[in-house]
C-alpha cells in the first residue's frame, strides 16, 4: 500500500482502514480505465455490429453501484442540530 513496516506498526485501525479504502479505490480506477480501453478497442474494430459498454466487460463493485441517498428523519436531525449548538 506504500508505507513502511514501522509506519504500519504505529498506525491506528482507523488510519489503516483509510489506507486500505484508498488502495482499493485506486485499484478499481485502474480496472475502470482498462475496461474502457477494451470496450473502445472492441467498438472501433469494426468486426462486430454489436456495441459493447464498459460495464458489460467487467463489473466493479464500488464504481458501478449506485448508492441511494438516505434521508435523515426530522427527530434525529433536530437532535443533531441541538447538540451542535451546544445544548
Amino acid at each position: 500500500m506504500g508505507f513502511k513496516y514501522e509506519e504500519f506498526l504505529n498506525m491506528t485501525w482507523r488510519e489503516y482502514e483509510f489506507y486500505s479504502i484508498g488502495h482499493f479505490r485506486r485499484l478499481e480506477r485502474n480496472w475502470d480505465y482498462t475496461r474502457h480501453l477494451i470496450a473502445s478497442m472492441y467498438n472501433s474494430s469494426g468486426l462486430s455490429k454489436k456495441k459493447v459498454n464498459a460495464k458489460d466487460i467487467m463489473k466493479l463493485s464500488s464504481i458501478d453501484k449506485i448508492q441511494p441517498f438516505k434521508k435523515i428523519d426530522e427527530k434525529s436531525l433536530k437532535k443533531i442540530i441541538k447538540e451542535f449548538n451546544g445544548g
